[in-house]
């Protein structure tokens, strides 16, 4: 027979009692590993040496914790499983028991269906999902141990070897700062941090009410039964409130719909506001919600009034749950005290944190939950829990059908892990090939920066590794192919230039027999002009004399230079020296200067015996030079710059 709760228990205090039995387990363990650490911590704190004693501590810290966390994963798992698979069967007998009172089924038709759970593939899915959630729990509680523990150690002898504190004091700060947290690190899918009871009574209480949900959508579904609306709640949230006391379809769009009357047979309107999937989409039984589904029946069922948002109240329930976690909060400093002055001063501060409790719900009339105020949040006894969860696993195991679904579980478990474990390799092998092949890379990087030389001699140095030599020979061909591929470019440049100087010649040879000029014949064979001609081979001819230059006006320059000295050293040597007139010998005239520059300065100053050289072997300006080079590029050097034919002496 299929577990079901107490007669007239409140849906959500089955869903609530089923997530604190699991609870039990965690916060039992918790407690037990605080004080542990404490025990542990308060040992030989006046001993000199006590970082270092405790800091070795921690292996054995670690095989107690282990041992620990063993037992909670025995215990725990089977707890979530069965727990879920309850909450499953009671939310698909409430769905009954509602359709019952409804009129919709008769006794005999309750008899018969109350052994019968449909969806329990479902609910076997929805338990393996919550024991792999509590899974990631483990590893964290064995390093917050550690952690926790060395940091106790850590803070502690700072202070001594500084002499700012003492150890009993180091210990307190350190210590105060982890007891009042407890086990943390867990971040739910939407990034918030929870400490361990939170959140396995946030993952327990989702996993159980969604499998209550789901369970009585499933004895809907088997019976045909479309419409449900959204149960009621005094401190529903912004999320949940919107959907209150409105009717959802598991199928089919929102807006209204026209029903068949239960009580009269009538056709009648009603209005959905949306389907069941949408309202989860939008926030509708988020983790820690309390609502739940009740069956709609046109014509009988009396929907509650929609309520508004009540931000006040939410706010000031949100006041009362901070309180209760501070109380709890100092509790775990309570129970973690080193010293019994520390336990003082956290029981005081409880009972001022209590005090404001008591004139906050007497100022806002809100239902004082005091087990909330307590570090188990209220789960009882162990004892009790451990009662009441074997009483279930009995109650589940009856029938192969039950048994089967927690075999089911434990298989989906096994999955799972099999499934985890081979990513696992997965992701390391993938991890170990991306880094060898990192290491090839850096490798065959530095190979490329090698001469040939020094890349042979490479070869040499790693002959005992295959992979190594490989990556070697493999940049030496490598360089070898990039060789060939320039030499073949180069070839075919060659081959290329050849063709075209042929083409180009014989072209030439047609426009000459034609009667055109050479120059002009050249120019026209090759696409340019006679004056690029001859500036090319004026720069061909004045840098194979030797000048240097980015272009033809640099490298006339540079030869204009050459031949201006050249005409001073010779008409110096002509005239013996008499180069300038005597105003001009007076004025301080250098007679260099008067082979460049204005025509009117060199006739003022220079002497008759230069204007009769000049005469004689011409006075060129660089404009004139580098006309000259340009028309006559071959005789230029050979005719020695000489003009003649001035008129100097006029």
């Amino acid at each position: 027979m299929p577990w079901e709760p107490p007669p007239g228990t409140d849906p959500a205090e089955v869903v609530e009692q089923l997530a604190r039995d699991i609870l039990a387990t965690f916060t039992e363990a918790e407690a037990r590993l605080l004080a542990d650490i404490a025990r542990r911590a308060r040992a030989g704190r006046e001993v000199p040496a006590w970082a270092a004693e405790k800091a070795a501590a921690v292996r054995e810290l670690r095989l107690a914790v282990e041992r620990m966390i063993t037992q909670l994963r025995a215990e725990a798992d089977t707890a979530a499983a069965e727990a879920v698979l309850a909450a499953w069967q009671a939310g698909s007998g409430a769905a009954l028991s509602q359709l019952y009172e409804a009129g919709a089924l008769d006794a005999g038709q309750l008899a018969a269906l109350r052994d019968v759970i449909p969806g329990m593939d479902a609910a076997a899915l929805l338990a393996a999902d919550l024991t792999s959630r509590l899974e990631a729990l483990y590893l964290r509680v064995l390093r917050w141990a550690q952690d926790a523990y060395q940091v106790a150690v850590a803070a502690a002898a700072p202070s001594q070897l500084l002499g700012i504190g003492t150890t009993r004091s180091a210990q307190r700060s350190a210590w105060d700062r982890l007891v009042s947290q407890g086990v943390t690190g867990f971040v739910d899918r939407s990034g918030r941090a929870w400490n361990l009871a939170s959140y396995v009574e946030m993952a327990t209480r989702t996993a159980t009410a969604r499998a209550w949900n789901d369970g009585h959508l499933a004895r809907l579904d088997d019976l045909g039964v479309d419409l449900v609306t959204v149960s009621r709640t005094s401190d529903g949230c912004a999320l949940c409130s919107v959907w209150q006391g409105r009717i959802l379809a598991r199928s089919g769009p929102a807006g209204q719909r026209r029903v068949e009357n239960e009580l009269t047979g009538e056709p009648m309107l009603v209005e959905v506001a949306g389907t069941v999937t949408e309202a989860r989409a939008s926030g509708l039984f988020h983790p820690n919600c309390r609502h739940t589904f009740l069956p709609f029946i046109p014509g009988v069922t009396r929907l509650a009034e929609p309520a508004e948002h009540d931000q006040v109240a939410e706010d000031e329930r949100e006041d009362l749950r901070e309180l209760e976690r501070k109380v709890r909060r100092e509790k775990r400093k309570q129970a973690g005290a080193l010293t019994p002055a520390d336990a003082q001063r956290s029981a005081a501060k409880i009972r001022d944190l209590q005090a404001e409790i008591r004139e906050h719900v007497k100022a806002t009339g809100l239902n004082r939950k005091r087990y909330r105020e307590q570090l188990n949040l209220g789960h009882g006894p162990m004892q009790a829990a451990r009662r009441r969860r074997e009483g279930l696993a009995e109650q589940l195991a009856e029938g192969t059908v039950e048994q089967t679904r927690l075999d089911a579980v434990a298989a989906e478990q096994a999955r799972r892990r099999e499934a985890e474990r081979l990513a696992a390799e997965q992701q390391a092998e993938r991890e170990r090939v991306e880094a060898e092949q990192r290491e090839r890379e850096r490798f065959a990087s530095e190979l490329r920066e090698l001469s040939d030389e020094a890349l042979a001699d490479r070869l040499g140095e790693v002959g005992d590794d295959e992979v190594l030599v490989d990556l070697v020979l493999v940049e030496l061909d490598r360089r070898d192919a990039e060789h060939r591929r320039r030499e073949e470019r180069r070839e075919r440049e060659q081959a290329r230039r050849e063709q075209q100087q042929a083409e180009q010649f014989a072209e030439y040879e047609r426009l000459v027999a034609e009667g055109m000029d050479d120059q002009e014949a050249w120019a026209q064979a090759t696409g340019t002009t006679v004056e690029a001609l001859r500036r090319t081979e004026a720069i061909r001819r004045l840098r194979a004399d030797g000048y240097t230059g980015r272009g033809f006006d640099e490298l006339a320059r540079a030869a204009y230079r050459d031949h201006v000295y050249e005409q001073y050293i010779a008409a110096e040597d002509a005239t013996r020296g008499h180069m300038l007139t005597p105003a001009g010998e007076a004025a301080g005239v250098d007679p260099r200067e008067l082979f460049t520059g204005p025509a009117s300065r060199a006739r003022k100053w220079a002497s008759p015996e230069l204007r009769e050289w000049w005469d004689a072997n011409g006075r060129m300006t660089f404009d004139e030079y580098a006309a000259w080079l340009l028309d006559d590029v071959g005789g230029a050097r050979g005719a020695g710059f000489r003009t003649g034919g001035e008129d100097w002496l006029q």
